[in-house]
């Protein structure tokens, strides 16, 4: 508890510091076509929450030196963040920096995703030559996904949110250095979300703040997902089910705009939560819904691997679920049509 406190009182701390400062240097997401916000809203949550992380790394039992190669790629990451806040960065730009923070975990911290679990019944299935491609994908996927789930007051935070507590939930409270600080970046965005959707003078996470939170989670799940380097809490599975919104709606979305002929990587107004918009639920609504469906798909996840449900079950699963997500997404008209049908108020005869 005194560790939660403590990184829940550092972070607003640091939040009320960094606020005068953003205004003064632009650090600021103004109003334009896609962002309906009224006025300019500093860009410090993810800045915030990175320097509570870092600051109180000081203090941890553990010598110091076990956190340099993590403390480092989150430095890079979230400095990339910043300025793409501030300058509006080529996306090849932030591949390059975000390819280079996943080799420092691959090489420094000499963790990789070395396995994908025994996803078909026939034994686990290690990557071998494949093991830098792939974490390489699967770390920049995860940053991306948060990065694009950040669409509306507190939603990247909060699946975020969903995510860690999964994690600190399977690796218990004696988990030592790794539970300190996952009880840091959680209590942290507890107090980021305080400020995001209650405060007066209200602030935003940032790309600098979802590009984090998106490589922690990378970070944490394949290190209690994997056997070798890892201190294996959960199959590589269960950390798809934690991670599942961000993970489905991104490469649904992604999908579906290869088949337009569109990059990638072009930003539009079709992630699940612009559909709750545009069915006419409010923000908070969409924002409790879309949460509550990431608390079931995490349950799932981690009630599976308690009772040891073979890897294979949980991956079709996993599967059947992500065609349907697939499906409603690609209709998505039929989907607001069905979402109006629940919204529509009922009136007295």
């Amino acid at each position: 508890m005194l560790t939660f406190i403590t990184s829940f009182l550092v972070t607003l701390l640091l939040i009320k510091l960094l606020y005068p400062l953003a205004l003064k240097y632009s650090l600021v997401d103004s109003p334009n076509v896609r962002k309906l916000h009224t006025g300019h809203i500093p860009l410090i949550g993810g800045l915030a929450i990175f320097l509570s992380f870092l600051l109180q790394s000081f203090f941890l039992a553990n010598p110091l030196v076990e956190l340099i190669p993590m403390l480092l790629a989150f430095t890079l990451i979230v400095l990339v963040g910043v300025i793409d806040d501030l300058k509006d960065l080529c996306f090849k730009i932030r591949l390059l920096i975000q390819s280079i923070a996943t080799f420092i975990m691959l090489f420094y911290a000499d963790l990789s995703l070395n396995s994908l679990g025994d996803l078909v019944g026939i034994g686990s299935i290690h990557l071998g030559v494949l093991i830098i491609p792939f974490t390489v994908f699967a770390v920049i996927g995860s940053i991306n996904a948060f990065n694009m789930m950040d669409g509306i007051d507190g939603l990247a935070a909060s699946l975020a949110l969903v995510a860690l507590v999964g994690c600190y939930i399977s690796l218990g409270a004696e988990g030592g250095i790794y539970s300190d600080l996952l009880l840091i970046l959680i209590a942290s965005l507890f107090a980021f979300l305080l400020i995001n959707l209650y405060a007066q003078q209200k602030i935003f996470m940032g790309d600098a703040g979802s590009m984090l939170l998106g490589f922690a989670i990378a970070w944490f799940t394949i290190l209690f997902s994997q056997s070798e380097g890892g201190i294996q809490v959960f199959s590589p599975i269960t950390a798809l089910w934690l991670v599942a919104i961000p993970i489905m709606d991104t490469v649904c979305i992604m999908i579906r705009r290869v088949m337009k002929g569109q990059s990638p990587f072009l930003p539009d107004r079709e992630h699940l939560h612009h559909i709750f918009l545009k069915a006419g639920y409010t923000d908070r609504q969409t924002l409790l819904i879309i949460v509550l469906i990431s608390i079931l798909f995490a349950s799932i996840g981690l009630i599976a691997n308690h009772f040891q449900v073979a890897e294979w079950v949980m991956f079709i699963s996993f599967g059947a679920v992500f065609i349907g997500y697939f499906y409603l997404l690609r209709h998505s008209w039929l989907l607001m049509r069905w979402l109006k049908l629940l919204h529509k108020p009922k009136y007295d005869a």
